[in-house]
Parts: structure tokens; C-alpha cells; sequence
């Protein structure tokens, strides 16, 4: 089980560091404990997920892929595969299989931008003609990144 505490400022340093030793005392009884400290990033915020649909729509309504078109649900969960984080695994009745990325939803910020940049790549590559709907959504995502 892995515990968590964000701090985000030096107040809180000494009661986090109580906590601390509380969790460490009472694991120690089960043998050596391990303890990471990273940086806290966000997960993407709905503001941000808002943003790829218009793109998602696009190329949708733009695309076929392998002989059908894809809804944008299809592509938000094609693309986020193509996040170094899928798996393939064999269907329940084992007719196929089920490809799975990381969910859009578990994403950090920086990752969610790489979603969008992806997508707009993706999408330009294959000649989708962006909406205005998506180019606004992109420029702004441009302008919050600077």
C-alpha cells in the first residue's frame, strides 16, 4: 500500500514529517519500509480534456481507418495508446483482442499536452481540415503552454 502527502508549501513540512514517522514506525513491524519523494504534477484538468474533442470530432469526420469511420471516443483512445502505456490483451471469449491505454482521465497535464500534440500531428498528417472550434482550442492550449 502506498501512502501520499502533498506539500505544497514549508508549513506543512513538520506535520507531514510527523506523519511520516507515524506510517514508518508502524511498518517497520512488517520489515524495511521505502519512501520516494517526487514532485507533484496535476492531473489533466477538464478545461484541458474539453479541448480534444473538437480535434477528436475532426478527424472523425474527416478519417476512415481501416475501412470504417471511428467515432471520436475511438480516437481519443487510439491516440492516448500511443502514449508508451497500452496493453494487448486477448477478448473475454478469445474471438480478438482488446487493446487499452492509460485513461485520459489518470493523465498529468504535461501528459494530456502530449495527447493534444499527437492528435494535432496525427490529424495534420492526414490532411484533416480543422474546425474552428479546434483551431481555437488549440491556439489556446498554444498560448497557455508559453
Amino acid at each position: 500500500m502506498a501512502y501520499v502527502k502533498i506539500i505544497d508549501g514549508t508549513v506543512q513540512i513538520k506535520s507531514a514529517l510527523e506523519w511520516a514517522f507515524q506510517l514508518i514506525s508502524k511498518g517497520l513491524v512488517g520489515g524495511a519500509v521505502e519512501i520516494t519523494i517526487g514532485r507533484h504534477e496535476e492531473k489533466r484538468t477538464p478545461e484541458q480534456n474539453k479541448k480534444g474533442w473538437p480535434m477528436w470530432t475532426d478527424i472523425s469526420n474527416h478519417l476512415e481507418w481501416y475501412g470504417k469511420k471511428r467515432s471520436p471516443r475511438f480516437w481519443k483512445e487510439f491516440l492516448s495508446s500511443e502514449m508508451g502505456e497500452s496493453e494487448i490483451v486477448p477478448n473475454a471469449n478469445n474471438t480478438g483482442f482488446f487493446v487499452f491505454g492509460k485513461s485520459t482521465s489518470e493523465m498529468k497535464v504535461r501528459e494530456f499536452s502530449e495527447l493534444i500534440e499527437l492528435t494535432y500531428a496525427f490529424g495534420s498528417v492526414h490532411q484533416v481540415p480543422w474546425s474552428e472550434p479546434s483551431i481555437a482550442e488549440y491556439q489556446s492550449y498554444k498560448e497557455a503552454q508559453q
